[in-house]
């Protein structure tokens, strides 16, 4: 359950979001133009401001970017090619920012001096709450329109929301609506169930889609915001095959697609600017390239000929091009913090690994030794520390002296916990990939930093795609690196969406990390996410410091960052934090 990364070394127990990270922050000027910000590579967290803080007060239209331009095509190349463009179902990074570009929700996030907020989109609010907490009511703005001219009804919305209910005939999606929704796991989308879903009501005459919950879900405001909440008619729905056209509601509508290769998008003329307030609609024509080898792409749209001027991607600084990023073309790069924090494999099975144990793996933990050996660069990471992303409302960026989140590890002082504790030899065990050459090279460094601090190590080499199903195995004879092992990209910027996936005891065995089985933890964090979202962030800073002090189940080391390439002529390369990605609707070309 998380807004999933379309690129990661995972088989280096690493994410390096180099194709879906990125955020839009403080720091020097990426194309020397005015709205366009880069973070500068230096601890890029130490500088962003919290973002994602609600504006329920926000009207469109969006506020003009200084010096834009009409007209033109903009061309995305990347070698990613996305799984599916089903609005109901859409939870890849990538595809949540191309959507965006055709496809309005009832909520959505605009980048406001570097922040990223979250705003009424094709509602006229936030959303309205009950007093139990138990209903939610959203009202439609007026004139709304699909790209054909025809209007968006309640009804609509209420629809493409009840599809996201067939996981069975559309897979892959989000699915907090099955938990938290009234008779969400009984309902199974308007295809086998009906159209008429307790969970999920539709008034057209006043515009307002209710929500009614099993229990109380007070950051649905930001769930509101995937594409699931758009509008889909009924009519028009041809099932597993809308995706590959589906009806328009943003700036742009789907000229041409063919699944796998390309995208054609050009504008939507239906579409009601003055009614929304993230997105423009600047060039002509936007051309998405899939399928394309990122090293070819990068170095063409260095080298900055004739279309490449106007071309970007998505799949973060290549390796063929790094001196160049680094130096001479700094400014055709945009660089940030994004919505992942890294801990590089070292999630511990509590069950397992005595706590002494526990704490002496993460005084050994060689963490600049495994970002060198994944070949990562600046633009991958920040210095981490944190289980939660520092930009999350209300969140306090910490370091404890355990976690610093940076450094070689103390091998010696790692054996010294382990012989008072009487546990030298203690045996790790846990599986790597040994068909790619990045997680060898990562290997190596563990076991011999590990080898030294006192533990005997036992490294199981299996293939890419066995070590992904090995690691979730409950079964698996291992006690290191298991579950959500490579680290974590929260749904939306607040602690429900972190702490709770990953640590919870009612998780299947090795879907979480650390496997803890603790009722008062869970209390803890059912009792934070049931507060107004205005005074979770303190108290997840404080769960935070916890979970890492009294369970060590991991050791946090970096947080992730995004980065895109652009030729010269693109400008207003802007990445958002809490998205992972650029924001594509505030690009334009000239």
């Amino acid at each position: 359950m998380r807004w999933t990364t379309v690129v990661a070394l995972a088989t280096a127990g690493t994410l390096s979001l180099a194709a879906c990270g990125g955020s839009g922050s403080s720091g020097t000027n990426s194309n020397n133009d005015a709205g366009a910000s880069n973070t500068a590579l230096g601890d890029a967290y130490e500088k962003v401001p919290a973002s994602a803080g609600q504006r329920p007060d926000v009207k469109g239209p969006a506020p003009e970017i200084a010096g834009a331009k009409k007209g033109g095509t903009l061309t995305f190349n990347s070698d990613v090619t996305p799984e599916s463009t089903d609005p109901s179902t859409q939870y890849y990074q990538d595809t949540a920012a191309i959507m965006k570009l055709t496809t309005r929700t009832l909520t959505a996030y605009r980048m406001e001096g570097g922040k990223s907020v979250l705003v009424p989109d094709m509602a006229t609010d936030l959303g309205q709450k009950s007093k139990d907490g138990l209903q939610w009511k959203f009202t439609l703005k007026p004139n709304l329109k699909y790209d054909d001219g025809t209007p968006i009804k309640a009804s609509d919305v209420a629809y493409s929301i009840k599809r996201s209910f067939a996981t069975e005939e559309l897979p892959g999606g989000p699915t907090f609506q099955i938990d938290y929704f009234k008779d969400g796991d009984k309902y199974k989308g308007p295809w086998k169930s009906g159209d008429t879903y307790s969970g999920v009501e539709a008034d057209d005459a006043k515009g307002v889609i209710t929500i009614n919950l099993a229990r109380k879900f007070e950051t649905l405001s930001y769930f509101a915001s995937f594409t699931m909440f758009g509008a889909i008619p009924k009519a028009k729905d041809t099932k597993t095959n809308y995706q590959l056209k589906w009806a328009a509601t943003g700036p742009y509508k789907v000229q041409s697609y063919t699944k796998g290769s390309s995208l054609t998008l050009v504008k939507n003329t239906n579409w009601d600017a003055a009614s929304d307030p993230a997105r423009h609609q600047y060039p002509d024509t936007i051309q998405f390239n899939f399928g394309k080898d990122a090293a070819t792409t990068a170095k063409a749209i260095m080298a900055d000929n004739g279309i490449d001027q106007t071309s970007l991607t998505y799949d973060g600084v290549n390796a063929a091009v790094l001196q160049q990023a680094l130096g001479a073309k700094r400014k055709q790069v945009a660089s940030g913090p994004s919505n992942c924090v890294n801990w590089n494999g070292s999630t511990m099975d509590v069950n397992k690994i005595p706590l002494e144990v526990r704490k002496a793996v993460a005084a050994a933990w060689p963490i600049d030794q495994i970002h060198q050996a994944a070949g990562e660069t600046p633009f991958d990471y920040s210095p981490g520390g944190t289980i939660g992303a520092p930009q999350v409302p209300g969140f306090t960026k910490f370091n404890l002296p355990e976690f610093p989140g940076k450094g070689q590890g103390d091998p010696a002082k790692a054996k010294a916990m382990l012989q008072a504790a009487g546990k030298l030899n203690f045996e790790l065990s846990y599986y790597y990939s040994n068909d790619d050459e990045a997680a060898k090279n990562v290997n190596k460094v563990k076991v011999a930093q590990l080898t030294k601090a006192g533990f005997k190590v036992k490294a199981i080499g299996v293939s890419k795609t066995e070590r992904r199903k090995k690691v979730r195995d409950p079964k698996a004879p291992v006690n290191l690196g298991q579950g959500v092992n490579t680290g974590w990209c929260y749904d939306w910027p607040q602690g429900d969406s972190i702490y709770p996936p990953l640590f919870n005891s009612t998780l299947p065995n090795n879907s979480g990390a650390g496997n803890i089985r603790d009722k008062a933890l869970d209390k803890e964090m059912a009792d934070i996410a049931n507060l107004p979202v205005a005074e979770q962030g303190a108290k997840w800073t404080a769960l935070d410091k916890k979970i890492l002090q009294k369970y060590v189940p991991l050791v946090p080391n970096a947080y992730s960052k995004g980065s895109m390439i652009f030729g010269s002529k693109v400008h207003n390369v802007v990445i958002d934090p809490n998205q992972g990605i650029g924001d594509f609707p505030s690009i334009w070309v000239g």
